[in-house]
C-alpha cells in the first residue's frame, strides 16, 4: 500500500488551526471497533489494514477513527471504544 499524502486543504488548515464545515459524500468502508486504551489503536489499524487486503479490498483514502467515548464518561482506559473507518472498494 502507498502512503497517502494529505490534500493541500487540509495541509493548509492543520497550519492556521481554523475550522469549517463540509459535506461528506456517502462511502463504503472497513471497520473494526477497538476496546481499551488509545495506545493499542495502532495494532487495531494495522490489524484492520491486513483484513482489507487479505478479503479484496483496497483503500480508497485515508482512515479515520471515532471516539465512541472518553476518560471523563468511563473513567477507565480498558473501557475506551474506538472505531476505524477506512474507505475501501473491492478490488
Amino acid at each position: 500500500m502507498k502512503p497517502l499524502e494529505p490534500p493541500p486543504e487540509i495541509k493548509k488548515m492543520a497550519e492556521s488551526g481554523e475550522a469549517g464545515v463540509k459535506t461528506v459524500p456517502a462511502q463504503e468502508v472497513a471497520f473494526l471497533v477497538h476496546k481499551g486504551p488509545h495506545s493499542g489503536v495502532q495494532d487495531s489499524q494495522l490489524k484492520l489494514m491486513r483484513w482489507i487486503g487479505d478479503n479484496g479490498y483496497e483503500l480508497m483514502g485515508p482512515g479515520i477513527a471515532i471516539f465512541h467515548n472518553d476518560l471523563i464518561i468511563t473513567r477507565n482506559e480498558e473501557d475506551l471504544i474506538t472505531e476505524l473507518q477506512f474507505p475501501v472498494r473491492k478490488k
